[in-house]
């Protein structure tokens, strides 16, 4: 069948990809827990179990004195770390707690596991390991001077840490020694990507850096990001990374060189996501975008309430985390053949089942938003921005792929491509809202929880 039907007409078979070799804040806002579950850290101090078929909410784990930060799953349990400096493992069956580690001095900020073993970090300055089958703390990893923000395991099962003293290290997960020390950056590193035996870190100084994995010695800086580098995606033999300044950028990592600028988003970019041959990116605009990584074309925007922290396949679906808690959940995306050269939307089969948004409520395109500052927005904006669908572009070669007099628009004869994010499924989970002049539409959301909310939880700031 052609691109762009909907889950309803074909169902999907795919298995969740292995757990990507990258980290950045707010990346662990939720996890695959099983087949047909999925764990989200809510508004409050709770975590949410969905059905990722339905979005049912299945059950809700309390016990957290403060909001949840980061949470990993093994798929036989839950761990969820929380400003509360407790690490907390859960029976997702059952919905209760097995252990609850504790030991930090500060927020817990990231989790991971290997060979058995949890290792957790911290506003305190320190990773700590622990034994999770009976939630005993094993050994403290000391060496950075500051919050430690972002952990990753590379292939080969070495723990990378990034922090706030602007360094990134790498420890021997078995002796826990200290085997690297990466620096060079001027300010914070924010996120981590391991590929190819290099190591790619992102930093709150504007760039990007090439460290040589083994001899820990720099390779390259590439310059371009007007704000802080959020998030580092491996793609098809190239980098992408994502920004405050709302754009993504492409790397050759062979010579460094900027292969296309991807802009769109009016909010700084929080996440990237590769699927099923296409780009995703969320931002604090409150859309999911996708991307086709072959001519930097925008494909279709997925519309939701909030700025997006996360991105999340779990095979028969997407979900992405909110900034408000509630996750959304849209189907995998399809991509167009051959290359798009514009910036399509929902095919029409998909936009009839979608409901028209009540009289007085339709939301309006924005501009190009290049009159504003490069320098982002604050979780605050992200979070509480204007809906907006927007029309995206990338530059490739230092050439716009748009003309200056088209006004940024790219429509085909029937207004779309018939390809790309389908829209979400009808499972009487909120409202689903169509913009009839820019074809934008909100996905599947679970609704009780925010009507019950005003508040948003604290997030791993952007």
């Amino acid at each position: 069948m052609g691109a762009g039907l909907c889950n309803a007409d074909v169902k999907q078979h795919r298995k969740p990809p292995p757990p990507p070799t990258a980290s950045s804040r707010g990346s662990q806002m939720m996890c695959h827990v099983s087949s047909g579950t999925v764990a989200c850290a809510a508004v409050g101090n709770t975590m949410i179990l969905y059905q990722t078929a339905t979005v049912k909410k299945l059950k809700v784990l309390e016990g957290h004195a403060g909001p949840v930060t980061c949470l990993f799953s093994n798929q036989t349990a839950i761990f969820s770390g929380s400003v509360d400096t407790t690490i907390k493992m859960w029976d997702f069956k059952d919905a209760k707690v097995l252990h609850s580690m504790e030991g930090h001095n500060g927020a817990v900020w990231c989790l991971q596991l290997v060979n058995g073993l949890l290792f957790s970090s911290s506003q305190d300055n320190t990773i700590r390991q622990w034994d999770p089958s009976i939630g005993s703390h094993l050994a403290t990893l000391i060496g950075h001077e500051g919050p430690v923000r972002c952990l990753m395991v590379t292939l080969e099962g070495m723990l990378i840490s990034a922090s706030e003293d602007k360094t990134a290290k790498l420890w021997d997960t078995k002796s826990n020694a200290l085997l690297s020390n990466f620096e060079g950056h001027m300010d914070e590193v924010t996120c981590l990507l391991s590929a190819r035996r290099s190591l790619f870190t992102g930093s709150a100084d504007n760039t990007i850096k090439h460290w040589n994995m083994e001899s820990s010695e720099l390779q390259a800086t590439w310059e371009g990001h007007l704000d802080l580098v959020t998030c580092l995606l491996d793609f098809d033999g190239t980098v992408f990374s994502g920004s405050r300044d709302r754009t993504i950028r492409q790397w050759d990592p062979k010579d460094g060189s900027r292969l296309a600028t991807l802009e769109g988003h009016f909010h700084g970019v929080t996440c990237l996501l590769a699927a099923e041959g296409s780009l995703l990116s969320g931002a604090g605009d409150r859309t999911i975008r996708q991307w086709d990584p072959r001519d930097g074309s925008l494909i279709a925007t997925l519309e939701s309430r909030t700025g997006i922290t996360c991105l999340l396949d779990c095979g028969e679906a997407f979900f992405s985390g909110l900034a408000r808690g509630y996750p959304l959940r849209f189907p995998p995306p399809r991509m167009p053949h051959p290359p798009a050269n514009d910036g399509g939307r929902w095919d029409e089969h998909c936009a009839a089942q979608i409901r028209q948004a009540p009289p007085g409520q339709s939301k309006h395109s924005r501009t190009d938003g290049c009159d504003e500052g490069a320098g982002g927005s604050t979780g605050k904006d992200e979070a509480d921005a204007e809906d907006g669908s927007g029309d995206g572009h990338s530059q490739r070669s230092g050439r716009s792929a748009r003309s200056p007099q088209s006004g940024g628009r790219r429509k085909n004869s029937n207004g779309g491509t018939g390809s790309g994010l389908q829209a979400p499924e009808q499972v009487g989970l909120g409202s689903q809202d169509s913009n009839a002049a820019g074809q934008t539409f909100t996905g599947s959301q679970d609704t009780s929880i925010v009507d019950k909310t005003s508040a948003a939880s604290p997030l791993p700031d952007a």
